[in-house]
């Protein structure tokens, strides 16, 4: 779900005073992208733009420490972007290295209209992308959407994922009744917001606590998801019909062998905590981790005990 790093650090502050106290009639934006790159590197991260054979262009995020740390791959979901995995990402600096991509149709990577957006070629391109970054093997763990992108990446390519960290995630059809009978009642998607008031309504669904954030960031944010509502729309309805997305009833979860950690925001009110036995009962090798008080996005809400979590998981599960 859509959000940037959220909480505002001093440093940041001291960015945001100087645009908005200087002349340039760009400053919200000028502030906002600095304020980024600044919690990006604060968490022992850089930017780095690829284009993989098949002719995606990634933006994607990677530890500046050795590659010689654990690999890990971290998918957000729909909507969002990869800094929902910076300050989760911050908490581990320097014990994995880590690939946070943009997903294609979401963030700075390819966001063409009627590209293929089902878990099948999400996973296969991601596949694509660790190839070129010379990663043979790897954990992997997805929020939301990304989680259901990570058992289509486990199911295509077993020997590759080294284990399965499954935050929040799709791949059941089990929308708390709140969610539901909004899609089912209405036209508006809260998930897609179209101006910043309705980004404002999107961070309400996809937190139990939103953060806060000055205006000037809400309304870069708000511009940015506005500007990506068509593409956004095409996703959400191909993953209406996308067979990944609808896992429950079918012998994939089962044939899935790696070890498996599921953590879960307990108040989310978009995928409700009662996922969390299914996948437990389905899948040969998972246990579960539940945060109290914690909506759609542990990882962002919650860093540090995400990350405590996680860092447990992987070191149990190294090769």
């Amino acid at each position: 779900m859509p959000l940037h790093s959220a909480v505002i650090t001093r440093g940041f502050i001291a960015l945001l005073s100087v645009a908005l106290l200087s002349a340039c009639d760009n400053a919200a934006q000028w502030a906002y992208q600095n304020g980024l790159e600044f919690e990006i590197s604060r968490a022992g991260l850089q930017e780095e733009t690829i284009t993989t054979d098949d002719g995606i262009q990634w933006h994607l995020l990677v530890s500046e420490s050795s590659t010689s740390a654990p690999p890990v791959l971290l998918i957000h979901g729909f909507g969002a972007d990869a800094s929902n995995w910076v300050r989760f990402a911050g908490n581990l600096e320097e014990e994995f290295y880590f690939v946070v991509p943009d997903l294609p149709g979401h963030g700075d990577s390819t966001r063409d209209l009627g590209l293929d957006y089902t878990m099948k070629a999400q996973a296969k391109r991601l596949l694509t992308l660790m190839d070129t970054l010379q990663i043979e093997q790897f954990h992997v763990a997805g929020n939301s959407m990304g989680g259901a992108i990570t058992l289509e990446m486990a199911r295509q390519a077993p020997q590759r994922v080294l284990s399965m960290g499954l935050v929040d995630s799709a791949g059941l059809t089990r929308q708390t009744p709140e969610f539901k009978a909004l899609l089912e009642g209405s036209d508006s998607n809260p998930l897609i917001p179209h101006s910043r008031d309705e980004f404002q309504t999107t961070l309400e669904w996809a937190m139990e606590e939103p953060p806060y954030m000055p205006d000037f960031f809400m309304d870069v944010m708000g511009q940015r998801k506005a500007e990506n509502a068509v593409v956004a729309e095409d996703i959400f309805r191909q993953l209406g019909t996308d067979p990944g997305m609808n896992l429950e009833n079918s012998e994939v979860l089962a044939t899935l062998d790696q070890a498996t950690l599921v953590m879960w925001g307990k108040e989310d009110r978009l995928l409700g905590v009662d996922n969390v036995p299914v996948f437990l009962e389905r899948l040969p090798r998972a246990r579960s981790v539940i945060l109290d008080g914690i909506g759609h996005l542990p990882m962002t809400e919650a860093p540090a005990k995400s990350a405590d979590a996680f860092r447990t998981f992987w070191n149990e599960n190294r090769p």
